[in-house]
């Protein structure tokens, strides 16, 4: 008698024990969304492919018109119209699709529209920019939730913003600068009405704001600091909002040019006074422009050389940032600068002894050395090795400690690659 062999299904495959499987990372419940509404479609446009419906369209017109008149717990047989709509509802309802929001030991279903709540106080006279500002939040909240791929347009599109303004405006709130003490109500009204372009309204708060700062003259140490603060705050975040970096990224032409029509305004100061006007937003917006993870597209030359004339007026040691942004110029960079200031710093650090330096990195080392990092990655680019090498040696000489595991395989990676290109063209092979 013969031996039944054993099913393929079943018999043990050896290779496909050195096979390793990588389960994909989870998805957040907005990438969740996006894919949800994706995979509905699809299976939306095959099914009705396969299964033509044919609806009556006096019903359907029927059925919208009474399901809008009152809601209802929806049923299977609303679901049942199509066998396309039974298939989505099948999946839809499955509870490993549910989007719901969990609070403590229940789910919230976000539903309801925060700005109907926000209509409904403004008539009854309750409304606060505190409560404004939790409307505005919970607004931004759905829409980074919904399937909308870019942020900003999804708030242009819920004009929340413009409710808020009229709110303001009519009920006489906007007349004083009581309001702009509020800043994280002004932080994210300053997003909407850059979203929905609103900025001559915003424009008028922060004018508003800087005609307090001479009244800053008659005030000293803390309370001096924390009327800086309120005097600045709508311009800096006016400019922070008009950097905002959403899914879709965009240039800084538009925070750069705010800068400028600031400086506008300060003509009859002095440097020092219109430093502690433009210092905090300029700052700010140094950081945005050298930012290394930064994937925005570039600035027209106009605007950016506009922010890099600002630069003596934002801070007082503008070397560095002189340097960095020369290097980084959109249609003429040039690494001068910032070999000149790495080397003038490699000669005052040589000068010092090793037990005075400081092991923790601070603010200025960080700025050096992504500085350096630039510069070397330019030279390397360029094919000028010698002096990318030079800078490297700078990194790996005065920031040991400062710079990560990461930043030290690039360094010896970058290292390797400019010896090997360097000889290469030496013997005319490259």
């Amino acid at each position: 008698m013969f031996r039944p062999s054993q099913s393929l299904l079943f018999r043990p495959m050896p290779v496909l024990n050195k096979l390793k499987i990588h389960h994909p990372l989870p998805l957040n419940p907005r990438e969740s969304k996006q894919l949800l509404n994706l995979l509905t479609t699809s299976f939306r446009q095959q099914l009705d492919s396969e299964h033509p419906q044919f609806r009556d369209s006096t019903a359907i017109t029927l059925l919208d018109h009474h399901t809008s008149r009152r809601s209802r717990r929806s049923s299977l047989s609303d679901h049942e119209r199509t066998p396309t709509d039974r298939h989505m509802h099948s999946l839809l309802t499955n509870p490993l699709f549910n989007l719901s929001l969990e609070t403590g030991h229940s789910n919230v279903v976000l539903s309801k529209d925060p700005m109907d709540i926000f209509n409904k106080a403004v008539a009854n006279g309750m409304m606060t920019t505190s409560d404004a500002k939790a409307c505005l939040a919970a607004k931004k909240s759905q829409i980074i939730r919904s399937s909308v791929l870019n942020v900003r347009d999804g708030m242009k599109d819920s004009g929340a913003g413009l409710q808020v303004l009229k709110w303001l405006v009519s009920s006489g709130t906007a007349n004083k600068t009581d309001f702009l003490k509020d800043v994280a109500f002004v932080k994210i009204m300053m997003e909407y009405m850059v979203a929905e372009g609103l900025q001559e309204a915003a424009w008028k708060w922060v004018k508003k704001s800087l005609e307090t700062f001479s009244k800053l003259s008659l005030l000293s140490g803390e309370e001096f600091v924390a009327a800086q603060k309120e005097v600045v705050g709508p311009l800096l975040l006016l400019v922070r909002a008009e950097a905002a970096n959403s899914a879709s990224p965009t240039s800084l032409d538009a925070a750069y040019m705010t800068m400028s029509r600031a400086a506008g305004y300060l003509g009859g100061l002095s440097t020092s006074e219109m430093t502690r006007i433009l210092g905090p937003p300029g700052w700010f917006l140094i950081r945005a422009s050298v930012m290394p993870r930064s994937s925005r597209p570039p600035p027209s030359e106009s605007a950016f050389e506009s922010f890099l004339s600002l630069i003596p007026v934002i801070s007082k040691s503008p070397a560095r940032y002189f340097a960095h942004l020369s290097l980084l110029h959109p249609t003429k960079p040039n690494p001068d600068l910032a070999l000149d200031y790495i080397r003038s710093i490699d000669a005052n650090k040589s000068k010092q002894k090793k037990g005075r330096q400081s092991k923790a990195a601070t603010e200025s080392d960080h700025h050096n050395i992504q500085l350096g990092l630039d510069t070397a990655n330019y030279l390397l680019v360029q094919h000028r090795y010698t002096e990318a090498d030079e800078v490297m040696e700078f990194l790996r000489t005065h920031y040991p400690k400062q710079l990560g595991i990461k930043e030290m395989r690039q360094l010896e990676q970058a290292k390797a690659e400019a010896s090997s290109l360097e000889l290469l063209e030496r013997l005319g092979l490259a």
